[in-house]
């Protein structure tokens, strides 16, 4: 057998920077490797987080987010308590929107509420119009939203000019012949 089995891996220069970033900063997993100087950032933050090859590192996160929270006194326990404690307040003071808040900070906690929010991209400038119109009626449908149509096209302008009226939304040359 060999001897580095036995021995406890050492966490490299840009293990400590990713490990310090990732606990202490507030930055995603891949940004933190991005800044510790790793090539392929998105792939080694999910190794080192996630791999057994590196419990070492994993340790050490695991190690350094428990003193940060010990610190701060930071725990599912006392954050719904104090949460509590302003709602309770609140209620109290006849403040009802923050006793609201308060209450939603707790379910988020709970988990019982998740803020959700989608992002799409769409290529509106290259539809025409039938398929926006189509579009937004399936959307309507989709969301149980009412039948709101309503005609959107622009009345044609008419300027009067020496008495003569000259409808402006017509083409032609003849204007002043």
């Amino acid at each position: 057998m060999s001897y580095a089995k036995y021995t406890k891996k050492r966490i490299t220069k840009k293990q400590r920077a990713f490990i310090e970033m990732y606990v202490y900063e507030d930055l995603n997993q891949s940004q933190c490797a991005f800044r510790a100087g790793y090539k392929h950032p998105e792939i080694i933050a999910n190794r080192l987080l996630h791999n057994p090859d590196y419990k070492h590192v994993q340790d050490e996160v695991k190690d350094l987010q428990a003193k940060q929270r010990q610190r701060y006194e930071i725990t599912f326990e006392k954050v719904a308590s104090d949460l509590k404690t302003i709602r309770d307040a609140a209620l109290a003071d006849g403040s009802f929107g923050a006793a609201v808040t308060a209450e939603l900070g707790r379910a988020k906690l709970a988990g019982l509420m998740v803020d959700r929010k989608e992002v799409k991209y769409g290529k509106i400038d290259q539809m025409d119009r039938k398929e926006v119109e189509a579009r937004l009626r399936n959307l309507m449908e989709q969301n149980k939203i009412g039948n709101v149509e309503k005609d959107v096209t622009p009345e044609p302008e008419v300027i009067a000019h020496d008495g003569v009226a000259i409808d402006l939304a017509e083409d032609g040359d003849d204007e002043d012949d």
